[in-house]
C-alpha cells in the first residue's frame, strides 16, 4: 500500500506514534532517566513494526503504555511536568483504539482482495 492509499485513520495512528515518541524524548532530554528511554525505543519499535503492517503491536504497545503511566501516577504522583504525564496518559489511550482500528480495516481490505 503507497502512501497515497493509505486511509486517514492510518494517518492519525502515526501521528500518535509520532507524538509519543517525541514527548518521550523531550522526557528523556528532561528528566534525563531510563522511564522515558524505555518509553522512546518502544515507540520506535512500535514505528519500525508499523511498516510491516504489525498494527496489533500498536494496540498493545499503547495499551502497556497507558498501564504504566497510570501506575507511574498512582504511586509516583504528577512530576514537575504535568503537560508531558497528561500526554503521555492521553496518547496511549488514544492509539489503541485506533490502531485496533486501522487493523481491522486492513484485515478487511486483505480479505476483499483475497476474494
Amino acid at each position: 500500500m503507497s502512501r497515497a492509499e493509505m486511509p486517514p485513520l492510518t494517518w492519525v495512528a502515526l501521528g500518535l506514534l509520532a507524538a509519543l515518541a517525541a514527548t518521550n524524548a523531550l522526557f528523556l532530554a528532561l528528566l534525563q532517566t531510563g522511564g522515558p528511554f524505555i518509553g522512546l525505543v518502544l515507540y520506535a519499535v512500535l514505528l519500525y513494526r508499523w511498516q510491516q503492517r504489525d498494527y496489533r503491536a500498536a494496540v498493545i504497545g499503547g495499551l502497556a503504555g497507558l498501564a504504566v503511566h497510570i501506575v507511574e501516577v498512582a504511586t509516583v504522583g504528577w512530576s514537575d511536568y504535568p503537560t508531558l504525564v497528561t500526554l503521555n496518559l492521553i496518547l496511549p489511550a488514544a492509539l489503541a483504539p485506533v490502531a485496533w482500528l486501522v487493523d481491522r480495516q486492513a484485515r478487511q481490505a486483505d480479505d476483499e482482495q483475497t476474494r
